[in-house]
């Protein structure tokens, strides 16, 4: 009986870590996965070994060659060492996944009283669909109304000229690329053309639907919509310099008391 007492207090461990782990179903364990903005439950997991899945929002690199991955919401981040970036041979962690929706694996920890997840191989690190969970985002098609004018499925207008010559569509449309070369700041939409249109036909519907009073200077007004999620980032110089984080809110002007868009791009 006393030689029994070993091999049955192994079988009670093993199974007191399978009920608080899981059990895959080729019998790996299951890791708790929990999600970046999810601040109570990144809290209530320190010290133990997990998958955190969010949108990365700025990367940074260091002096020293560590690199560093932020998550969305500002609750947790990513370190990788020196000698780890090194194994990634398709490119660096802060470059490859700058604005991507990611998972990774590793061991929750505190640094500086910040929470960090230490990234140690290309093993522990994947894409996510951009969509994965959710709908594809919305695009929309303007519809020519004049030589040089368009209107929106919202009834937004653009028409004229920017001071540069280019229409209201064409000025639009550089704030669906990064220009790093640009002096400061200059917020890129994510998704292209038709997805910045729709962005955009959203947020002004959002300020119609909670009746905002717009901020009025003389012939021009403006908007400042928070979306509640990811629209863009920040690029230009400035973007460069802070690593591009991303962008939640839609800065909007418009012709005063009209639909006329003068320029729009994400804040």
């Amino acid at each position: 009986m006393s030689r029994s007492k070993p091999a049955a207090l192994l079988v009670l461990i093993v199974l007191g870590l399978l009920v608080r782990y899981g059990v895959g179903r080729e019998g790996e364990a299951k890791l708790n996965r929990i999600k970046a903005t999810n601040a109570g439950e990144l809290r209530g997991s320190l010290g133990q070994e997990v998958t955190i899945y969010g949108s990365i929002d700025s990367t940074g690199k260091s002096s020293s060659g560590h690199q560093f991955l932020n998550f969305y919401g500002k609750q947790v981040s990513v370190f990788c060492a020196k000698d780890d970036v090194a194994q990634f041979k398709d490119g660096k962690p802060a470059d490859l996944y700058k604005g991507k929706q990611i998972e990774v694996i590793g061991k929750l920890s505190l640094f500086n009283g910040k929470l960090q997840i230490k990234l140690t191989t290309p093993k522990n690190i994947k894409l996510l669909l951009e969509t994965a969970g959710r709908s594809p985002p919305k695009t929309v098609e303007l519809k020519q109304v004049g030589r040089e004018a368009w209107m929106s499925p919202a009834g937004l207008r653009y028409q004229g000229h920017d001071p540069e010559g280019r229409t209201r569509v064409e000025h639009i449309l550089r704030h669906t690329r990064d220009i790093p070369d640009r002096d400061g700041p200059h917020g890129v939409f994510d998704g292209g053309k038709g997805v910045a249109f729709a962005v955009i036909d959203e947020a002004w519907q959002i300020a119609e639907r909670q009746k905002r009073r717009p901020n009025a200077e003389d012939e021009r007004s403006s908007y400042l919509i928070r979306m509640s999620r990811r629209v863009g980032y920040l690029g230009g110089r400035t973007g460069k310099q802070r690593g591009h984080p991303a962008l939640d809110r839609v800065f909007i002007v418009f012709e005063t008391d009209t639909k006329n868009i003068v320029t729009a791009f994400p804040r």
